[in-house]
């Protein structure tokens, strides 16, 4: 029986998810993982409140609060599975991105003296931090390599009186713009090529999948790659992980980055949340809740052949940027 066979036995299994197991270190990247945790010896909240410590709008409401003020941003080393938690970030603090090199994380803190989050670039190898741009609104960001080199959820006030949410994008000698288009948008992701914008129109009916744009500089319309939500490009940009709800729980797929070959990596009966793409591609983290417990824990799962295992054991654990 070769390795691979081996693998896709033990997890067949249950053995190597529960043994804490790993996929050869040879082939995983050496890049962290950056997520949200929360440690059991830390007094673990319950699902729900945990998963309101991810969201970005309402930060302060009284039932997050907890859960929040209890959370780390951490970093996981996925051939060793070492966790550390990230210098200097706030309890409460979340991942929203890694530049294309995969040295600067961009991390989201509640800001209580400005009322809004602070966006602040983290390097991982000199440790410096520098604010970006402290008034996101809800729900994401995401640093550019390019001309664009920031596109974040904001009020965009050309849609009408109501200011709805929309993506706004920082352009280089520009400064913040709207997205040209005027469409209502969330969890913008940039290309390597930094002049496109990948994001999410929010379904206006409930519990249905909104639908993934592609948005270029210099052009008005929008390209519809099809339904889905929280879609997330490669580093490489050839790929694009998002999630489809299915009978009322959300799987995990991949497409290519001009919208073809879609294809699911999950068919489960749980909710997977929060996809985040391997820089090659290869291999896709998320979160997910199985049972027996009430727990969020981080999934890895190998494109290849949708060989899986569990990445942590303990606590709550959440939103991976990878």
């Amino acid at each position: 029986m070769g390795g691979a066979d081996l693998i896709r036995l033990l997890v067949a299994l249950g053995l190597l998810s529960a043994c804490g197991g790993r996929f050869p270190p040879e082939e995983v990247p050496d890049d962290p993982i950056a997520f949200v945790r929360q440690e059991a010896a830390k007094g673990i909240s319950g699902l729900d409140e945990f998963r309101d410590a991810l969201r970005i709008p309402n930060p302060e409401e009284p039932q997050t609060l907890k859960a929040r003020r209890t959370t780390t941003l951490s970093l996981l080393y996925v051939p060793t599975g070492e966790i550390r938690a990230v210098p200097g970030a706030r309890a409460g603090a979340l991942p929203l991105d890694w530049s294309p090199d995969g040295f600067r994380l961009l991390v989201g803190e509640w800001d209580r003296g400005v009322g809004s989050f602070r966006l602040s670039s983290w390097n991982r190898l000199t440790g410096a931090r520098d604010v970006v741009q402290p008034d996101l609104t809800a729900g994401s960001a995401s640093l550019g390599p390019g001309p664009i080199r920031l596109a974040q959820v904001g009020r965009v006030q050309a849609l009408g009186l109501n200011s709805p949410v929309g993506v706004r994008l920082w352009i280089a000698q520009e400064g913040l713009v709207d997205l040209p288009g005027g469409a209502p948008g969330r969890e913008p992701d940039i290309a390597p090529d930094g002049r496109t914008v990948l994001f999410e129109r929010p379904s206006t009916g409930l519990r249905r999948d909104g639908t993934i744009l592609l948005a270029r500089l210099g052009e008005e319309r929008h390209k519809a790659l099809g339904r889905g939500s929280l879609p997330r490009y490669s580093r490489n940009g050839k790929w694009i992980t998002f999630l489809r709800r299915r009978d009322g729980q959300t799987d995990v797929w991949l497409m290519r980055a001009n919208g073809s070959g879609k294809r699911a990596l999950t068919n489960t009966s749980f909710d997977e949340e929060y996809p985040a793409v391997s820089p090659a591609g290869r291999f896709v983290a998320f979160a997910s809740v199985r049972p027996p417990k009430q727990e969020s824990q981080i999934f890895l799962i190998r494109v290849a052949d949708g060989s899986e295992i569990q990445l942590t054991q303990a606590g709550q654990n959440g939103r991976p940027r990878w």
